[in-house]
């Protein structure tokens, strides 16, 4: 049986969850239980949560949507490999073989077009890998359009691309086939996978006695199907943080509303015949009786469409149970006044629309100018922002004894940015205003100077070895070692390498390999030489072979010369036997010879290291699982272990207990008393992530299709949901060399214009809506100095509303 439970909050699901597993016991004791989740940080929450319970957590499985629906296909359907020949990276090395055989063809000159002058073939492997990625999108959200594509056949309405897309996703198949692979992938398997487990009398064997799904924000629809044919045999209990307690599957966001009003004037205009309506049946939903805009909350319109797509899938499934176990929130402040409209579909905003309603404000709701569970902080840079954040995290444990570090949560739209300034403000605190903080969620690159240093050694055949460059690499502490040079014989290095006269290329020969005339001057053997030189001689005795000598290198700490020179002999060697392509088997033991001839692992950096070899290892295996046999260059193997590195993240420490600071990411309403919004920049948050332009779903969308910009109105609704005492916003609304005005995000925007449209402060009940609506803006937004110790804020000099 599929249950979905709804709720508001989620510690309120996740209680159910603790009293369905403590009350129902599964038959085997030694059977893991199956928690499905969609991050790391909703994973460790959990384990936290029932231990608290259950004094232990173990023997449990938190797998990731997509590899739990994958090993279902394994155990319910039999010749189903553990790994798909149809994962991303496969795809991109099989597409990097068809593609050139491919281009001759009539469908593919846009792409012939595109790939001349790729002489080191990575616009074919940039091109290969979103195809894949694009691919890869198609076998979850649109399956239907991938199996009339292996038949030879078109999607009727569909952009020009099919025109490619289709014969390449056809070729694939068939050369997966070829290569000897099953041709079985996740759009295949669903329908087959389905009709296998409703045509079972009984439950077929190794499938789970139960599975729960918690705090997963949308699931794709052929995953619901999937779910739903799987709970015809086992225990599904899906878990969904719903801020509604009313069905909201249809409401409609106000702009939308307003394109559709666009549309009808226009067509009035234009005196056309043509259906305002795609839907013209359903149209009359859109309005209610007295044919008004029916928007319901206007804040669960805007920002809920991922959610509100979820509930409709929801809804649309047939056999499912559905229990409501919605906690109503008692309007005692402004925080809990918003949350309680979502939660009740209401719209207490006052537009104004009549001269009546819109002379007083008294039919509004009344403001304590005390309330501080909602507040707007405008500061002039992310240094500022942190900075006032930490006073005020300060002041907030100050007032209230009972409130934790672990209580709060910072989330910041862009987390590597800010970063840098969170570590200056928190780390260098005095120990009497000292906040005990972790960081999550940063690059793995930007945490260990290892793996920066790793790809810039992997740039080696395209340097110019820059002296700043090459000294840059001795600022890593493992590689440095390696050479024997300490911090202060880098001090004396750097001094030496300034004034020795060296700026740029190995020598001669390499200047004229990058095409420039070789002078004998400013590389790194003439510098060296007269380094060397300089220990046998003094520079008073005059040149020797037109060399002058350089006198600072001389005496016992003269050796630092030989462990420069020693670096520079293998930056050279590496940079010539790095210039040839290779066949990917070749290449795969040269990370490990890299590592071994230029890094001295110790314990903070072995991690590091072994997550580079990890990863190359998994690249090269990926090519050669898909037996690409070409030779390919390093450029291509650097660019994607780049972009791998990239995207690891460091969040072993999130819920570790002091102020968690992390990135807006999907699945992170996890309840928080405070919670702390950073960055919230206009044209910064909603991020952009602009569709490829042969993107097909892009131009045909779906129900239940993800939108970067989706998602982040919803992060942004479920970040005002979780908290459950104070909600911090604070965004740069003033350019720190002008002091002009700046914007904020236009979903803070649109919270502070319903809060002004639905309160006024006291004092102001004779007051039209718009001005009662401005005095309540400037009220909850601080402006802050551009300087902590700025005259301003000196109380005899304060011209404006300004926060210290």
């Amino acid at each position: 049986m599929l249950r979905v439970y709804h709720s508001n909050r989620l510690d309120v699901l996740e209680a159910l969850m603790e009293f369905i597993v403590e009350r129902e016991r599964l038959d085997d004791p030694f059977e893991p239980e199956m928690i499905l989740v969609q991050s790391t940080g909703m994973a460790q929450w959990l384990q936290m949560t029932l231990s608290q319970k259950f004094g232990i957590a173990a023997n449990i499985d938190f797998p990731l949507p997509a590899s739990f629906i994958w090993d279902m296909f394994v155990r319910v359907l039999p010749e189903i490999p553990k790994e798909s020949a149809f994962n991303k990276q496969s795809m991109s090395w099989k597409l990097m073989t068809l593609l050139p055989q491919l281009l001759e063809r009539e469908d593919f000159t846009l792409l012939r077009h595109y790939l001349t002058d790729d002489s080191d073939k990575r616009k074919l492997f940039q091109l290969s890998s979103k195809a894949a990625d694009l691919f890869d999108q198609y076998l979850v959200y649109r399956p239907d359009w991938l199996a009339q594509w292996e038949t030879g056949h078109l999607v009727e309405g569909l952009g020009e691309a099919q025109a490619w897309q289709a014969p390449l996703w056809k070729a694939l198949v068939e050369y997966t086939d070829e290569l000897g692979q099953p041709r079985w992938h996740r759009a295949n398997l669903y329908q087959r996978f389905i009709e296998t487990l409703e045509s079972a009398t009984t439950c077929p064997p190794g499938l789970p006695s139960r599975v729960f799904i918690c705090g997963i924000s949308a699931l794709p629809p052929v995953y619901l199907q999937a779910l739903q044919a799987l709970g015809k045999h086992i225990e599904i209990h899906l878990l969904f943080t719903n801020p509604c307690r009313y069905y909201w599957g249809d409401i409609k966001d106000p702009a939308y509303l307003a394109k559709l009003l666009t549309r009808q004037r226009r067509h009035s205009f234009e005196d056309r015949e043509l259906p305002l309506f795609r839907d013209s049946e359903n149209a009359g939903q859109l309005f209610n009786s007295d044919g008004e805009q029916d928007v319901g909350n206007p804040l669960l319109a805007s920002w809920g469409k991922l959610g509100r797509d979820y509930i409709y899938l929801l809804s649309d499934l047939e056999g499912s149970q559905e229990l409501d176990a919605f906690v109503d929130v008692t309007p005692d402040n402004l925080l809990h006044n918003i949350q309680s409209d979502i939660l009740e579909l209401e719209n207490c905003a006052v537009a104004g629309v009549n001269i009546e309603e819109f002379s007083r404000s008294d039919n509004k709701r009344l403001l304590d100018p005390l309330d501080n569970s909602i507040t707007f902080h405008v500061c002039h840079s992310p240094q500022r922002e942190v900075e006032v954040l930490h006073d005020r995290l300060l002041a907030m444990l100050e007032e209230d004894p009972t409130l934790t570090p672990r209580d709060i949560i910072v989330m910041v739209a862009d987390i590597d940015s800010y970063s840098p300034f969170i570590q200056a403000v928190f780390g260098s605190a005095p120990a009497d205003r000292y906040l005990p903080y972790a960081i999550s969620d940063r690059r793995a690159r930007q945490s260990h100077p290892v793996l920066e240093a790793f790809i810039s050694l992997l740039s080696l055949p395209d340097s110019r070895f820059v002296s700043e460059d090459v000294l840059a690499l001795l600022d890593v502490p493992v590689l440095a070692a390696r050479f024997d040079i300490t911090e202060e014989g880098l001090r004396y290095l750097r001094q030496w390498v300034n004034e020795s006269g060296i700026r740029w290329g190995i020598d001669d020969d390499n200047v004229r390999e990058l095409e420039l005339p070789a002078t004998g001057q400013h590389t790194w053997r003439f510098g060296l030489t007269r380094m060397l030189l300089g220990y046998a001689m003094e520079s008073a005795q005059g040149e020797w072979q037109s060399v002058l000598p350089y006198d600072e290198s001389s005496g016992l700490i003269a050796e630092l010369v030989g462990h420069l020179a020693s670096l520079l002999m293998q930056l050279n060697i590496w940079r010539r036997g790095l210039a040839q392509e290779r066949p990917l088997e070749e290449w795969l033991p040269v990370c490990r010879d890299m590592l071994n001839a230029f890094f001295l692992p110790d314990a903070e950096t072995e991690a590091a290291m072994t997550l580079i070899e990890q990863q190359w290892q998994a690249i090269i295996a990926e090519g050669l699982g898909a037996q690409y046999g070409d030779a390919v260059p390093l450029s291509l193997l650097r660019d994607e272990l780049a972009q791998r590195l990239d995207q690891e993240r460091i969040s072993q420490r999130f819920l570790a207990g002091p102020v968690n600071i992390c990135t807006l990411m999907p699945m992170r309403s996890i309840p928080f008393k405070v919670v702390c919004l950073l960055g919230m920049n206009d044209g910064v948050y909603p991020r952009q992530l602009a569709p490829l332009g042969f993107d097909l779903m892009s131009q045909k969308p779906k129900r239940g299709d993800r939108s970067r910009r989706d998602d982040d109105r919803y992060l942004f609704l479920e970040a005002l949901i979780s908290a459950q005492q104070k909600l911090y916003i604070s965004y740069i609304g003033r350019s720190i060399q002008d002091n002009s005005e700046r914007f904020p995000s236009v979903l803070v925007q649109e919270l502070i214009d319903y809060i002004g449209q639905s309160h006024y402060l006291p004092g102001d009940e004779a007051l039209n809506c718009d001005e009662s609506e401005a005095r309540v803006k400037a009220h909850l937004t601080c402006l802050h100095t551009r300087m902590p110790f700025d005259p301003q804020k000196l109380p005899a000099r304060r011209t404006t509303k300004l926060c210290s």
